[in-house]
């Protein structure tokens, strides 16, 4: 993996991991909210088999043999998919937390 895309990928995971913890100390209805937004915006950013492979891994815990025994796919094929969907939702919150805007500054 080249540098900048490991330099991209720890500020993602700073800001992110900067902005729950800003999140745990609001108040539940706020949460509930951004859950609420969250997950909208996954099922409009993520195609439905990049959504239904997260839901199975992240979710239901499954791991990425049983999700291609389960969805008739190979085990490659669920990697891909897992890789893509994780690549757009990365892109999706550093849009919600103003990542690009402070890069290009």
């Amino acid at each position: 993996m080249r540098t900048s895309a490991l330099s991209d990928r720890t500020a993602d995971r700073a800001a992110y991991a900067g902005y729950l913890s800003a999140l745990a100390a609001d108040d539940s209805a706020f949460r509930a909210a951004f859950r609420e937004a969250f997950f909208n915006a996954m099922r409009e950013q993520l195609t439905a088999r990049q959504y239904e492979i997260l839901w199975l891994r992240e979710v239901e815990g499954l791991s990425g043999k049983e999700i291609a025994y389960k969805l008739g796919v190979s085990q490659s094929a669920v990697s891909r998919h897992l890789a893509r969907g994780k690549k757009r939702l990365r892109i999706l919150l550093s849009y919600n937390l103003d990542l690009r805007h402070e890069r290009f500054e």
